[in-house]
């Protein structure tokens, strides 16, 4: 199956005779304050004429000091979605059961279709704020018996963020025949984001963080991530030799050094999140409340209401590709970035 992912496309683009220095994108769900110097000079001077280790191991060293966990417990990988697709090669059989917490990431649900399982959802509601029943969903694991469950939390595209005691719930009634692949990628910019590494200690949860949302390294592609041993090693056994370049690997490094960073940007966030919920409350469109550096907006219908958009220089996440085709998703950028995306849609939602 084919993905759809949030970003620039530049055939359309060129379409619109815009370039990308043209458009503010509140598509892509990243630090509003861009890569910091420091990560830009480690880019600038990483060594472009040797082959990367194929190891990652000075940043697995780095990783481990960092999180307090051994190094057999961390894999790096060409972003969090290699990690995803790897995970499913090495842990799913064919024609077993993997369950997604929807709506949700895409990649998730190509990763386990593309072993041969069967794919089932435990879908959220917009009449309930797009939160889960956990009732619900532990009898369908119950039922199911799955061999991996996803789940985004904070959950991309709606924000939504469970609480520790409901995912030890879902590790719990999984058992040790699954694994629970937690994807925590928008903790570091989160409201109130709580620690899920003591979770490793049940035995069958993989955490995934994607460096890309908080260090704004989408143009770089790494993420990691912390499981047991046997997990990692499985998982290891199948990915590709220099998977995570020279460039990558020294800008992680850097940003490991670089926590300021991402505190000064959830700042920004607060700031401009509180701004964007008060604007959107004067136009009358509804917006989910979330616990990320993101919001889920009822506009009606969103792929024109994205074109509308993009007309006006403002690219945003259509999600019908998330199944939601009269949503749209909103980055949190600076303050003054969101207001020009108020202008933009008051226009929209007046003119068309």
């Amino acid at each position: 199956m084919t993905t759809v992912h949030g970003g620039f496309d530049t055939a359309e683009l060129r379409a619109a005779n815009l370039t990308r220095d043209q458009v503010l994108d509140f598509s892509s769900n990243i630090n509003p304050l861009g890569p910091s110097p420091r990560v830009r000079q480690a880019a600038a001077e990483a060594d472009l004429s040797s082959y990367p280790d194929r190891e990652c191991l000075v940043l697995r060293e780095a990783l481990a000091a960092e999180l307090g966990v051994g190094i057999d417990q961390l894999m790096v990988g060409n972003g969090s979605t290699e990690l995803i697709h790897l995970l499913a090669q090495a842990h799913v059989p064919p024609w077993s059961t993997c369950l997604a917490f929807a709506p949700t990431f895409g990649e998730y649900e190509a990763a386990a279709d593309a072993t041969g399982a069967h794919v089932k959802f435990v879908v959220s509601a917009a009449a309930d704020g797009f939160t889960w029943s956990m009732d619900a969903a532990l009898e369908t694991i119950a039922s199911t018996r799955p061999a991996m469950v996803f789940l985004c939390n904070p959950n991309n595209p709606t924000g939504v963020y469970l609480d520790r005691g409901s995912v030890e719930r879902l590790s719990t009634a999984l058992g040790p025949d699954g694994l629970l692949v937690l994807d925590t990628s928008y903790v570091p910019l989160a409201d109130a984001g709580w620690d899920a590494l003591p979770l490793l200690r049940c035995g069958n949860v993989a955490l995934l963080r994607s460096m890309t949302k908080d260090h704004a390294l989408a143009g770089v592609r790494l993420g990691y991530m912390a499981a047991p041993p046997p997990v990692i090693e499985a998982t290891r056994d199948l990915q590709h030799s220099w998977s995570v370049n020279a460039i990558a690997q020294a800008v992680g490094l850097a940003a490991l050094e670089d926590e300021a960073h991402v505190a000064a940007a959830r700042e920004v966030i607060a700031e401009a999140k509180d701004y964007l919920e008060a604007q959107l409350a004067v136009l009358g469109v509804p917006a989910v409340p979330s616990a990320a550096n993101f919001m889920l907006v009822q506009v009606g219908n969103a792929t024109e209401v994205r074109r509308a958009l993009l007309r006006r220089r403002i690219l945003v996440r259509d999600c019908t590709s998330f199944g939601l085709p009269d949503h749209i998703r909103i980055a949190v950028r600076r303050t003054e970035e969101c207001a020009r995306l108020i202008a933009a849609l008051r226009d929209v939602l007046a003119h068309g």
